[in-house]
């Protein structure tokens, strides 16, 4: 199969930091053709210069196979508009978290006319998950109870990995409150009997990641006890090469390990969380370019609503009126959204 042909609307440093380089390590699957901000420059990333074009030079996409936009939020109502004047029937969109904010949920109409629309949530797509999920169906942990994000997970890309953790489809309550500590948690209800617990703010030097059962705990946390799985980077001569979840061990192919140079020998996965999201991106392309696609759109939908609810109510729950899943919801959302942008 040949290379998909890549337009990216955006420069900013996730494009730099992630993308660029995640493209760069699989261009035997992908061609970025072009690059588009407000106006014409030059960037360095992924070792090499880029020349970005105005947004206003894509005049089509009848040569664009994949659109992948990582604009301002409040700039995506705008773009999609833009973008909606081609014809794009043929043409895939990856647009990033949190897809609109939740004051443009009507702008979601602007999604339709793709042949495909996804989401570039890569912390559904970790490398340290398989790992853990073989370990957790291997019986090693006992019946599997609670995913907890220590300081180590984000807003709506701590919900996504809490959901991934598990294997639930969605988050049917959650609340969140301050801890006598000072830290801030969020306590969620899934789609599976194990519950979710995410404790903030973000700090990965601080941090850990854990999946307690009742018979163990897996964790990267650097105090282990008797019943702990450690989750392990693997280095060899330097450089990280797998990672190791108990007894299950997840290689890293040589794209995937270029994606981690410059990785302290002694960091935690926590600790390498952006050279993990690297990874997660990678290979959520490589699911793109194989037919199988990205993070679903009306899951990523689901945690920005969810997490617009925690963050501004302190508790959600899923209805009618509120899943944005529900056609009720979704008609309410469009409605409130109208005075919002």
């Amino acid at each position: 199969m040949s290379p998909r042909r890549v337009a990216i609307i955006g420069v900013g440093k996730r494009v730099r930091e992630a993308v660029l380089p995640a493209f760069r390590a699989l261009e035997d699957l992908f061609e970025v053709r072009s690059l588009h901000a407000r106006s014409s420059r030059e960037i360095e990333a992924a070792g090499r210069a880029w020349p970005v074009a105005p947004l206003s030079a894509l005049s089509t996409l009848d040569d664009v196979d994949l659109i992948y936009l990582a604009v301002g939020k409040d700039a995506v109502p705008s773009v999609l508009g833009e973008l909606a004047s081609f014809e794009r029937s043929a043409t895939d969109i990856l647009i990033d978290t949190p897809v609109v904010r939740f004051k443009h949920f009507r702008h979601m109409d602007k999604l339709q006319g793709y042949s495909h629309a996804w989401v570039p949530e890569d912390c559904a797509y970790l490398p340290w998950l398989p790992p853990l999920w073989r370990a957790a169906d291997s019986g090693a942990l006992g019946n599997v109870e609670n995913a907890t994000l220590f300081r180590s997970g984000y807003a709506y890309h701590g919900l996504a990995t809490i959901k991934a953790m598990l294997k639930a489809t969605g988050i049917r309550r959650g609340r969140r409150r301050r801890r006598p500590d000072g830290l801030l948690e969020r306590r969620l209800g899934l789609t599976v009997s194990a519950s979710g617990q995410i404790v903030e703010p973000r700090d990965y030097s601080k941090g850990y990641i854990s999946l307690e059962g009742s018979s163990a705990t897996a964790t990267d946390r650097a105090e282990h006890s008797a019943t702990s799985l450690p989750m392990l980077p693997v280095f060899a001569a330097g450089a990280l090469t797998a990672i190791r979840v108990g007894d299950e061990l997840e290689n890293l192919d040589d794209a995937e390990r270029s994606l981690t140079l410059g990785l302290p020998t002694d960091a935690t996965l926590t600790a390498g969380q952006e050279a993990m999201k690297r990874i997660g991106l990678l290979r959520l392309l490589r699911d793109v370019h194989a037919g199988r696609g990205g993070y679903p759109l009306a899951a990523a939908v689901d945690d920005m609503v969810i997490d617009y609810h925690l963050e501004k109510l302190g508790r959600y729950i899923a209805t009618p009126i509120t899943d944005p899943r529900s056609p009720l919801a979704r008609a309410a959302l469009r409605a409130i959204s109208r005075f919002g942008g």
